[in-house]
């Protein structure tokens, strides 16, 4: 009996019912630039020749981790559009603000050249899924559920940090220096374990003088 290939989980969710954590990760990608374009939407990882830095999954876990600080909630409580609203506002904030991501924001897919993309990706945290769950869990401390608003002020705070790899704030945590790594330029080579996340989101929360 021939076996069938489990679906990607891009796609379920880029097809799934217009609801919860599916409906949220949809509206991110319609009107956030920094998504816009830039999402695969069906594989399980993003093809840089295509100009691809996104999955649809990467942003999922990434909203999950924003309103629950769990990546696998499917946040089924939540109004789609309210939330998505504040949401919306919130991370267009960021992104144009911050100094690693403000040049991908403000251009447009089309105009992007395949180094770029690729330069991004290779360089900033931002840029892979085990960063955008780093950004998550600390734009949750950013949040107030029952007004449904992020705090401008902390989200500002977010976006002042040097979120590229080089950043000794993620030294031991999520990035590992590669002792044989085949560009002695970049030695960067990540680690997406729970814990190291955990480590990266103290340390930076530490930083911020949010204890």
């Amino acid at each position: 009996m021939a076996q069938t290939r489990q679906l990607d989980k891009s796609l379920l969710l880029s097809f799934g019912e217009f609801s919860g954590r599916v409906g949220i990760t949809k509206e991110l990608i319609q009107r956030v630039p920094m998504f816009q374009g830039k999402t695969e939407k069906i594989k399980s990882s993003p093809a840089t020749k295509q100009k691809l830095i996104y999955t649809t999954n990467y942003i999922a876990r990434f909203v999950s981790c924003i309103f629950t600080n769990d990546p696998n909630n499917q946040l089924r409580d939540y109004d789609v559009y309210e939330t998505s609203d504040s949401l919306v506002n919130c991370l267009n904030q960021f992104f144009s603000q911050c100094i690693n991501t403000e040049y991908i924001f403000d251009t447009s897919v089309e105009e992007l050249t395949e180094d770029e993309v690729a330069s991004f990706k290779e360089d900033c945290l931002l840029g892979v899924s085990v960063g955008l769950e780093v950004l998550g869990r600390l734009l949750h401390y950013c949040y107030s559920p029952t007004d449904n608003y992020f705090n401008e002020e902390r989200v500002l705070q977010l976006s002042q940090i040097n979120w590229s790899r080089e950043n000794p704030l993620w030294k031991d945590n999520v990035v590992r220096i590669d002792p044989k790594p085949k560009n002695p330029e970049k030695p960067y080579k990540l680690s997406t374990a729970a814990n190291a996340v955990n480590d990266a989101v103290k340390m930076a929360i530490v930083s911020l003088g949010w204890m």
